[in-house]
């Protein structure tokens, strides 16, 4: 089920998330990337993000470790 996170004040949904996901899922609608230095909002959210790739890698790399 998505969640709206952000809405634009012309009503545009601009963020949603999956709610009770088990990963990290979220969507918005501009480039968190370009505004890290100056939004932190969306350094947040690209934060998040990178924080959620690590630990899936490390996830899947002991699960990977633990079959050999």
């Amino acid at each position: 089920k998505l969640q709206v996170e952000a809405v634009a004040t012309d009503g545009t949904i601009e963020a949603v998330s999956v709610k009770d996901a088990r990963a990290f899922a979220v969507g918005v609608q501009w480039h968190p990337e370009y505004w890290v230095k100056s939004d932190s909002n969306s350094a947040k959210i690209f934060r998040a993000f990178g924080d959620a790739v690590r630990l899936h890698a490390a996830a899947k790399s002991g699960a990977r470790a633990a079959a050999e």
